[in-house]
């Protein structure tokens, strides 16, 4: 527990400026998630290891370049790199076609995530109540579920995860969420930030079951052990990464 509590602590301080800042440390920041999570995602995959090192950073520069084509040519980048990360396997015998269908949805998956953080750029701000309304809600599910957790919700992916967690996360998140939204709410949309507290408690729940089936595939309890006490970083950002993709939805919804 005690590991556990330093490594939130550091977790927390290395992500508290980029996150009130915005800008180019939150820049960093992502990129720094974005490779970590790619080296976690790919080692899933027992051949990984023996692959050449050009085909993890050309997936990594792939999805980070998504962000920044000209939308006249997103069409025709998302065919070539799909029709890229499809057709290694011909050339490489360790790099399977399995592999192959792990490396696409990476790039699906993250890209989308990637350019909804330049959407975030606009207005970090928003941010700053995702992450609250995120891990608020992941501390009132934890809280409300050990304490009264009786029905479980999917014992199949997560045998922890109760109704009563994901009532109590649910509530936790919502009133969480707009405790710092008050000091800006000048500078927001009104109803965007109610969507953004209503639902990101519920879908940090469903993110973090997403993940955690990816795990229960695998057999592995984490994505990696590089944060003493949590996991991996995956482990970490699992919901908040979900949320980030649900704030490109609203904001394309409400903003555009």
């Amino acid at each position: 527990m005690k590991t556990r509590i330093v490594t939130a602590i550091l977790i927390i301080l290395v992500c508290i400026f980029p996150v009130a800042s915005g800008g180019i440390p939150l820049e960093i920041l992502a990129l720094l998630i974005l490779a970590g999570s790619l080296y976690e995602w790919l080692s899933t995959q027992t051949e990984f290891r023996k692959w050449p090192l050009f085909v993890p950073v050309s997936l990594l520069v792939l999805t980070i370049a998504s962000r920044f084509i000209p939308q006249s040519y997103q069409f025709a980048y998302w065919i070539l790199c799909l029709v890229y990360l499809w057709g290694l396997p011909i050339f490489l015998e360790s790099y399977t076609i399995g592999n192959a269908f792990v490396a696409i949805s990476f790039f699906v998956i993250f890209s989308l995530i990637y350019q909804c953080i330049g959407l975030l750029q606009e207005n970090h701000l928003y941010l700053i109540t995702i992450v609250f309304a995120t891990y608020g809600s992941d501390t009132g599910a934890w809280f409300f579920g050990r304490r009264y957790g009786r029905h479980k919700m999917n014992p199949r992916i997560s045998p922890k995860k109760s109704w009563e967690g994901f009532v109590g996360g649910i509530i936790s998140g919502f009133i969480i969420g707009w405790i710092p939204t008050f000091f800006f709410l000048d500078q927001v949309s009104l109803v965007l930030v109610f969507l953004l507290c209503l639902l990101c408690p519920v879908v940090a729940e469903f993110g973090d079951l997403c993940f955690s089936a990816i795990k229960r595939f695998y057999h592995i309890k984490d994505f990696s052990k590089l944060l003493p006490g949590h996991g991996g970083i995956l482990d970490r950002v699992d919901s908040l990464l979900m949320n980030v993709l649900l704030f490109g939805v609203l904001t394309s919804t409400f903003l555009m």
